[in-house]
């Protein structure tokens, strides 16, 4: 995130529109239902199952109810019927306010209980939120393993958390986190997959860690290399683990390892999202399926999917369609909101010849060729720090469904916007702020399994979404 996790200016103005995995023991227990399916191979963008995989049902499921794309796996309990009704008056009903330790994001296991929600603290922990109680004892403590920035500018720590489609069968989960042992503090990004306990679904096994990728950070002394490290893994409706990773900090791209900045480079895994399938295979860690950037592009690393990306701290598909929403944070001028639809991907986003959709480098007259510009920009008079937000798919308040939720950590302000997927257009944002002004430091908007929203305050705890009383 720009200038680290740190307090800034007030808001302003609304910004403007502009491979099947083998199951393996059944260790899921009661946090998500049997038959999660395989997979899958993914379904075209205008909807479709895609190809059934080695599960039950096959990972990728039409969209259904004319919201068009492919429904993501796990996402059975969301509601993707058309929105209806009058939209009330929103607020944010706090669930969990104290006993948190810096929350940095919440999620739920594949088609799972609404009632059960899985909270990442900063510092190396997954607790459970159950019923809207917290739970005492964490689900997975890996602390000793985390280094865990301050408030200011270091922006390391245990950040990512995802449950693989399959977990009823297989009990896989695998989390993103800044590595403590990393000689040169840099906090390398390590990616690694656990499995829940055979004894207890409240307890993952801490002895069934697996190294599935490390990706190395910038080396240097200097504070402003401990940020950017995005933070986000999310499985998608092709049933692959995507990862979203920074440029590796500094100012404007800096790191030349690899010749030039990390965005442009397609060697450099920083500055990308990545797709992989975790799952080990007979001979690699984990691998790298087709329709990456490589098919396309020779000499691209065969992870990255897309790349150009500064610091995409918190991306999302939509549980409905599969469509892939970025907040990119930006620089010293632009924040931005990219939106990828299903089935699409191996773009470029521009950072650091773009920043947003404006030349950053050179500042006038760059080459635009190739770039995908961001749907939506806004300017630092109204924040500073995009935190990437997701898509409202419940039942308690129709007339929200289909709409996406994000906001901005430093001004607090929170926006809510539609996609319309057949011309590639958004509405204009909507300024939430003079509703919901009681969470602030918002580093996560997330779905329960019922497709509800959930906010995550790193200062103030867990929220959701509801009708105003």
């Amino acid at each position: 995130m720009s200038g680290g996790l740190a307090g800034g200016t007030s808001g302003g103005s609304a910004p403007t529109a502009g491979g099947n995995n083998t199951a393996g023991s059944a260790n899921g227990g009661n946090d998500s239902s049997a038959g999660a399916g395989g997979a899958g191979t993914a379904g075209s963008a205008t909807g479709g199952n895609g190809t059934a995989g080695s599960g039950t049902a096959g990972g990728a499921t039409t969209g259904g109810s004319g919201v068009g794309g492919t429904r993501l796996p796990g996402a059975n309990g969301y509601n993707c019927t058309p929105p209806s009704g009058t939209l009330p008056v929103l607020t944010a009903k706090s669930i969990v306010s104290t006993g948190l330790s810096q929350p940095i994001l919440v999620t739920h296991t594949p088609n799972g209980s609404p009632d059960r929600l899985f909270v990442v603290e900063r510092s190396g922990k997954i607790r459970i939120v159950d019923k809207g109680a917290l739970v005492t004892k964490p689900f997975l403590d890996i602390t000793s393993k985390v280094v865990a920035g301050t408030m200011n500018g270091d922006e390391r720590g245990f950040l990512g958390l995802a449950f693989h489609p399959n977990y009823a069968q297989n009990g896989l989960f695998y989390v993103n986190y800044s590595d403590r042992a990393d000689a040169n503090d840099t906090g390398d990004t390590i990616i690694e997959e656990y499995k829940v306990s055979s004894s207890s679904p409240d307890e993952a096994d801490p002895a069934s860690a697996r190294l599935v990728l490390k990706v190395e950070q910038p080396t240097n002394s200097n504070a402003a290399f401990r940020n950017h490290k995005g933070g986000s893994i999310n499985f998608g409706p092709d049933g692959f683990l995507y990862i979203g990773l920074g440029d590796g900090g500094g100012s404007g791209d800096t790191d030349t390892t690899h010749g030039t900045g990390n965005g442009q480079s397609l060697s450099a895994l920083l500055g990308k999202i990545l797709r992989i399938d975790p799952v080990k295979g007979p001979s690699a860690a984990y691998t790298s399926p087709p329709g990456n950037l490589k098919d396309k592009m020779s000499g691209a690393a065969p992870e990255i999917w897309d790349y150009g990306l500064r610091n995409p701290f918190r991306t999302n598909f939509d549980g409905c369609t599969g469509d892939l929403y970025i907040g990119d944070v930006g620089q010293d001028k632009y924040e931005e909101l990219d939106i990828e639809k299903v089935g699409e991907g191996n773009k470029n986003y521009g950072w650091n010849e773009m920043e947003g959709k404006h030349c950053y480098q050179p500042m006038t007259s760059c080459d635009q060729t190739g770039i995908t510009l961001p749907l939506v920009e806004y300017d630092h008079t109204t924040g500073k720090s995009i935190s990437g937000g997701a898509v409202y798919r419940g039942s308690a308040i129709p007339a929200l469904r289909g709409t996406y939720f994000y906001a901005d950590y430093t001004s607090n302000a929170i926006w809510s916007l539609v996609y319309d997927r057949d011309k590639g257009t958004v509405s204009a944002p909507v300024s939430l702020k003079q509703d919901i002004n009681n969470v602030t430091s918002i580093v996560a908007i997330q779905t329960g399994a019922d497709g509800e929203i959930y906010f995550v305050s790193l200062t103030g705890g867990l929220f959701r979404i509801e009708a105003a009383p």
